[in-house]
């Protein structure tokens, strides 16, 4: 039987920085739109540099790194993580993701996606990339969770992997962005995240938190659909993953890359795994290289 494992703390840190922004069900593009060369419309590309630093029991355990090149109708994102401190010596690990797709009216649409990942687990490391057909060509090392004839073109459609979905909040177009489900496909498995505002708050720095502001408070509900053993439901139905807590922030005097809805990027995240309570904080925010948020300073 093939084998589909529980989500780690490795996915649970990568899908941690999943936050919503944009209406999710985009068709999946033809093999014509998949193909065509960049477009050419002489548009200025906006670049977006993001930090993450994450804590879990007072110790700095995850430095998280993310960098977009958007335009309004394509992107393009790579992003690298790494262990750190105690963390490091116990579960030494690095990692890096990319991917590219259009943006849409209706939200990003994936063409290709890679991931990946060495430390003291081995090596593993997937690829997506979307055919003629609407499904995805996946190749991944290990094989193990990977089915032998793949998900169905129905049931990807409207899926974006865990790297995409971190750019909704660049893009969003709506005035709730607490209030939508994210569909997610990384290869192995399908989940939905989904979102809930829970209030509107003044957040001060702490710690490493560097942003000072109005903030949307929100938490987020890891959803399994698709690719999970039934061993890994059942513990789930008996003990729930409690949902992520997230503190979104809209920045004004920047806009997206439609150039009509200003930032929204996630500044704060606390979360839960059977390992470690953790909290994620923004240290680093630039778009063309002009700072977002200031450095706390002793």
């Amino acid at each position: 039987m093939t084998s589909f494992e529980r989500p780690s703390l490795r996915t649970l840190l990568t899908t941690g920085f999943i936050f919503c922004g944009a209406t999710l069900y985009a068709t999946s593009p033809s093999a014509s739109e998949a193909t065509q060369p960049d477009n050419q419309t002489g548009e200025s590309a906006q670049e977006v540099d993001l930090t993450f630093e994450i804590y879990g029991g007072g110790l700095h355990i995850v430095s998280f790194g993310t960098q977009a090149v958007l335009t309004p109708e394509r992107y393009e994102i790579v992003a690298q993580y790494q262990t750190e401190g105690i963390a490091d010596t116990l579960f030494h690990g690095r990692g890096s993701s990319t991917a590219s797709g259009l943006l849409t009216p209706s939200g990003p649409r994936l063409l290709n996606y890679s991931q990946e990942y060495d430390g003291r687990f081995g090596e593993r490391s997937i690829t997506m990339a979307l055919d003629e057909r609407g499904r995805y060509d996946v190749a991944a090392k290990p094989e193990d969770g990977i089915h032998k004839q793949g998900f169905s073109a129905s049931t990807v459609q409207g899926k974006v992997d865990p790297l995409t979905a971190s750019i909704f909040t660049a893009i969003n177009s709506t005035a709730a962005p607490c209030s939508q489900t994210i569909p997610v496909f990384d290869g192995r498995r399908i989940f939905n995240l989904k979102f809930k505002e829970l209030d509107e708050t003044e957040l001060s720095p702490i710690g490493a938190g560097t942003y000072a502001g109005p903030a949307w408070k929100c938490s987020v509900l890891y959803d399994p659909v698709a690719g999970f053993t039934r061993e890994f439901l059942v513990e789930r139905a008996k003990n729930p993953l409690p949902p992520f807590t997230v503190w979104l922030a809209r920045f004004d005097e920047q806009m997206g890359p439609s150039g009509t809805q200003p930032l929204v990027l996630p500044v704060r995240m606390l979360f839960e795994t059977s390992i470690v309570n953790a909290t994620a904080h923004l240290t680093k925010a630039e778009v063309d290289g002009n700072a977002l948020i200031e450095p706390v300073t002793n």
